[in-house]
């Protein structure tokens, strides 16, 4: 499945402060990784389900629930994809066994565009530059820019900071596939 270009500018900035009232200490470039994902999809490749299943199983076991966290967050202006947070989701389920099938059909569907990923990215830098994403600093963003062309922009971790504040803990997850996941981990 091929998905629409991200309509950019309004609703790229739009996304992008949603994300930012969510996580104030998010920095440049844990937003480029959620235009990377918006875009490019899930960046973890999936060698085998039982592999998948396996580093899913581990990290969801090591997780505390978190009844009061947010089940979903787009992550694309068009609502099309979702981070699906896995500790509101232990919260409600105490399995990933649900989980399995959807998140690889996600992985499978995504088809990205690093030309289209680019010229976000580029949107990005205008919308710094011209003030209307005044809390991230304009040489930072080139910094990183430098960085993320010369390497062809490859899928990057959270920074640091967003880590040991926010503590991620989520998988994507395609919003057509969202209404089945919770049938089937509810029966």
């Amino acid at each position: 499945m091929l998905y629409p270009p991200i309509p950019l500018k309004q609703d790229l900035l739009s996304l992008l402060h949603l994300h930012l009232t969510w996580y104030p200490l998010m920095g440049p470039q844990d937003a480029y990784k959620l235009l990377y994902q918006g875009i490019m999809g899930p960046e973890h490749l999936v060698a085998t389900q039982q592999e998948f299943t396996r580093r899913l199983q581990a990290e969801f076991d090591g997780l505390l629930p978190d009844r009061d966290g947010r089940l979903f967050e787009t992550v694309r202006p068009d609502d099309l994809l979702f981070r699906l947070n896995l500790r509101p989701y232990k919260a409600i389920h105490n399995s990933v066994d649900a989980l399995i099938s959807p998140l690889l059909q996600t992985s499978r569907s995504f088809h990205g565009d690093v030309t289209e990923l680019s010229s976000a990215w580029a949107e990005l830098i205008r919308l710094v530059e011209r003030g209307e994403l005044s809390l991230f600093a304009i040489s930072e963003v080139r910094r990183l820019h430098r960085l993320l062309k010369k390497e062809d922009f490859p899928a990057v971790h959270h920074t640091e900071v967003y880590r040991q504040a926010y503590q991620p803990a989520y998988r994507l997850i395609s919003a057509k596939l969202i209404q089945d996941l919770m049938s089937h981990a509810s029966s």
